[in-house]
């Protein structure tokens, strides 16, 4: 019996190491499939000099982002640079082997010219600025039509004939917003005046709201904002003194209920969540320079709904006609704006 006890004793110990050798065998070709699967995966990667959270254009970017590395399997990273850390961050995403670099807003313009033909076998997707690269694309908006209709807007509003304009920084793009809003308001009210100011920074809240406090309070009762993080302040100050504002770049008609009368909404979410379509399906990129506008559903105004504002039906048909016209080619807006 007991003879037999431990013959079966061996036996089980017998067992119970080949079972451990299958195991351990199994364990490895798992994480040999696994790092297999991770070498494989389309890698790409978003850099922002601008910090997410602004409730506004890097929001929006990103989210188109997040939707395109989900539905397509791509390993997505978000990176967040400082000033000083663009060319580096840059640098160490192309000797990581990412497939793709998404930069976002022409902070990030002079890097990509300088890291792009460091890694011809990475794609860059530039945002807002253009690099005659033959893996980078290149990609503006015409934020001047978009804000066209909100000059409409705004000079249709306004009862004291004079509105204001609030951008982050004075730079080219920034003013293709304050051209197209000062060329709406002319040619719907020649008598209004637009009055702007810049912030300095896309990051500041409290001086957008010092700014258009300041505005406000000498005279101007709608002011369109095109401030990134700085425009939260802005919608602020509008809430604080309940006057009427305009939101840009995402739609934040209903951050403060009743004070914006619209948003110009521009649709960076589209365009980036299209370049990691067009990774994951092996189409080109990099070479080509694109231009969006209200024709290419990049950019729009989004009017406030009725039950948190009062726009007359008259002024939503005016907007439209204008829309049209602008897609039709009838109307050119300008891209520099009157100083």
């Amino acid at each position: 019996m007991i003879q037999s006890m431990k013959r079966k004793s061996v036996i089980m110990n017998i067992i119970a190491v080949l079972l451990l050798i299958i195991l351990s065998a199994c364990g490895n070709n798992a994480g040999n499939s696994a790092g297999q699967d991770d070498k494989d995966q389309l890698k790409a990667a978003f850099i922002t000099a601008q910090k997410v959270g602004d409730n506004g254009p890097v929001d929006m970017a990103y989210s188109g982002f997040q939707k395109g590395i989900e539905e397509f399997g791509i390993k997505g990273q978000l990176i967040e640079v400082e000033k000083g850390e663009y060319e580096e961050s840059m640098r160490a995403m192309g000797q990581e082997g990412y497939d793709l670099v998404i930069a976002l807003f022409p902070e990030l313009l002079d890097a990509v010219k300088r890291v792009a033909p460091e890694f011809p076998n990475t794609k860059f997707v530039m945002i807002l600025g253009q690099v005659d690269e033959p893996n980078v694309r290149s990609i503006f908006q015409n934020e001047q039509e978009g804000a066209f209709l909100a000059g409409v807007l705004a000079a249709s509003m306004t009862s004291t004939n004079k509105i204001g304009f609030i951008g982050g920084n004075d730079n080219p793009q920034i003013n293709r917003w304050l051209a197209g809003y000062q060329a709406g308001a002319q040619t719907v009210n020649p008598n209004v005046e637009v009055i702007n100011s810049y912030v300095g920074d896309f990051e500041d809240p409290t001086k957008g709201k010092e700014l258009a406090l300041t505005q406000y309070k000498n005279g101007v009762d709608i002011i369109f904002q095109a401030a990134a993080k700085s425009g939260l302040g802005v919608l602020d100050a509008a809430k604080e003194v309940n006057k009427y504002v305009i939101g840009g770049s995402a739609n934040q008609n209903e951050m403060v209920p009743g004070n914006v009368l619209g948003s110009a909404v521009e649709y960076y979410n589209n365009m980036i969540y299209d370049a990691l379509k067009d990774l994951k399906e092996g189409n080109p990129i990099g070479g080509e320079v694109e231009y969006g506008g209200l024709k290419e559903e990049r950019i729009d105004l989004v009017l406030a709904p009725d039950n948190l504002v009062s726009i007359p039906d008259d002024l939503k048909e005016k907007i439209n006609d204008y829309r049209q016209k602008i897609i039709n080619g009838e109307i050119e807006v300008p891209d520099k704006p009157i100083r």
